[in-house]
């Protein structure tokens, strides 16, 4: 039974009794209807064990239409910049395939083997056969081109994913760091929609969580793994 039905219905006197600053006590901590956030931060490493995202920041951002409205233009914008982009980059790494394709097409009609070539072939050198300079030219010049394109989408990434932190930063209820076992615990979160913001970079990988939540009375379990990252609309 609630405390504060049971003071209510036990008549002045109780509280009389048991003196006003201790029902307001008892009042305060049994009727709070606030929750509680509780969870691991891990992934799971290049070599299969687990790592543990020790000493990082979460975030708990509880819906609002001022986030929701700042956040659904932010994404919008994004997309207007990234499309193109990688159309772009599409397009650049389809001429890079065809002209490393009339390399190889020119060394085997010449007999010659040309080198072994890996992905990208800057280091490579061209063959004496006839025709082969401009090829091996043309091919290090869609390399580059594929290269910058890469580098493009890559930046337009990161500069939205900079303009979504600072958003998360100006709309956070509430900001915990996870101790040296990953672990996190955000307290006295009313309850509703949020979303649990994170990231962290394991092995040279990003590791990014915006996971949605409804927020309910008492604890809550709310683990950030490998499975649940990366929910979010800043992905190419």
């Amino acid at each position: 039974m609630c405390w504060c039905r049971a003071i209510e219905a036990a008549g002045p006197w109780r509280l009389m009794a048991g003196g006003l600053v201790l029902a307001a006590a008892l009042m305060f901590a049994g009727c709070s209807r606030s929750g509680s956030l509780s969870g691991n931060v891990s992934v799971r490493a290049a070599s299969g064990e687990a790592a543990r995202g020790d000493r990082i920041s979460v975030y708990l951002v509880q819906e609002s239409a001022a986030f929701e409205r700042e956040w659904a233009e932010t994404v919008a914008a994004f997309r207007r910049a990234v499309g193109p982009a990688v159309e772009a980059q599409r397009g650049a790494e389809h001429q890079a395939e065809e002209a490393r394709l009339a390399w190889d097409r020119a060394v085997a009609a010449g007999n010659r083997a040309g080198g072994r070539r890996g992905r990208w072939t800057l280091t490579l050198q061209p063959s004496g056969s006839a025709g082969s300079r401009e090829r091996w030219q043309h091919v290090r010049a869609t390399e580059r081109r594929e290269f910058q394109a890469r580098k493009r989408v890559w930046e337009i990434v990161r500069e939205y994913e900079a303009q979504v932190h600072a958003l998360v930063e100006k709309h956070a209820a509430q900001r915990v760091q996870t101790d040296e076992t990953g672990h996190y615990l955000l307290v006295k979160v009313p309850p509703g929609s949020a979303y649990v913001y994170a990231r962290m970079t394991e092995s040279k990988r990003d590791f990014v969580w915006f996971v949605p939540i409804h927020v309910q009375p008492g604890m809550q379990r709310a683990d950030l793994t490998q499975d649940n990252q990366r929910r979010w609309a800043l992905v190419p």
